[in-house]
């Protein structure tokens, strides 16, 4: 048996961390760990964490989280030093893991051999596993860094990182802090030239606490709140955070990525139309035609 670390983010979780930590119990893969990082939980989610690690024959470590938001939490359990080598998944509190997501993402792995390699599965979502709302989006076109740069294709909950993938990860360290942690995962292992390995079969149900947050991913909704976020500002927060991110850590890059990161970085500080050619010679693209375009000209807006 491979044995795998999973990392758990936890603040306040109690109403659906239960049915979370079952999940993990009924894994068809049974050789994991619990590595918990609570970012300082007022309820009773220690309590049941607690519990739970009474109730099972694995490792369960709970850990204080920095405080530093989703990412930070993360990324200090990912480069803890007595983190074990080896496998690394990735788990929100309040999702319900399908039996066979680990042994699945395991699968995957090893065929990609000693290759740093990132798993990532589509998701079933909803707000009760009972009546699930649909499903997360069919990506097009195949991951890559040209698209990482501008998004990410898979959630965090679903992410289970090869050894040579976490030893990565952890060379980066935890400074700079990205935007995001799952989009941080997407970029470096794409850059440094890993694989990337995108599951088109669901392994989990992943909550959405309001029907509008469906459409984070998903038709007009979805166009309209990421644009918003274009507009607010906030996206270009974000990419500036991951750039700076990646810049420190540009040794771990591929030198081809090296100088597409290099150029993309000196698209940024320009505007006009002329930016539109250098996006489409850089082949920077989100996973549709249509929000590729409107990306592109919100960058020649210097809105990017």
């Amino acid at each position: 048996m491979t044995q795998i670390t999973i990392l758990m983010g936890t603040r306040n979780g109690e109403a659906h961390l239960g049915e979370q930590l079952a999940s993990i119990a009924r894994q068809s893969h049974r050789d994991w760990q619990l590595w918990v990082g609570d970012d300082g939980s007022t309820d009773g989610t220690r309590a049941m964490l607690a519990t739970f690690s009474r109730s099972v024959p694995q490792t369960v470590r709970v850990f204080d989280g920095p405080r530093r938001g989703v990412a930070g939490n993360f990324l200090s359990l990912l480069c803890h030093p007595e983190l074990p080598e080896g496998h690394v998944a990735f788990c929100d509190q309040d999702d319900i893991w399908f039996p066979h997501r680990l042994r699945r993402a395991l699968d995957h792995l090893e065929r990609a051999g000693p290759t740093p390699a990132l798993y990532c599965s589509r998701t079933e979502v909803g707000e009760v596993p009972e009546k699930p709302l649909g499903t997360s989006p069919l990506w097009p076109r195949p991951p890559s860094f040209r698209n990482a740069l501008i998004q990410t294709v898979a959630g965090g909950n679903t992410m289970v990182m090869s050894p040579s993938a976490a030893a990565l990860t952890r060379a980066a360290g935890t400074e700079p802090l990205p935007a995001f942690h799952d989009w941080w995962f997407y970029q470096l292992i794409a850059g440094a030239g890993g694989a990337i390995l995108y599951d088109r079969q669901p392994t989990l149900f992943y909550r959405q606490h309001h029907h509008q947050q469906l459409g984070r991913n998903r038709g007009l909704v979805a166009r309209y709140a990421r644009f918003g976020t274009i507009w607010e500002g906030k996206y270009h927060h974000w990419i500036t955070r991951n750039l700076v991110a990646l810049q420190r850590n540009q040794h771990l890059l591929t030198e081809e990525n090296r100088a597409i990161l290099r150029d993309f970085a000196a698209l940024r500080r320009r505007k006009g139309v002329g930016v539109l050619a250098g996006w489409q010679k850089l082949g920077l693209h989100r996973q549709g035609r249509l929000e590729t375009a409107l990306m592109a000209g919100a960058a020649a807006l210097g809105r990017i």
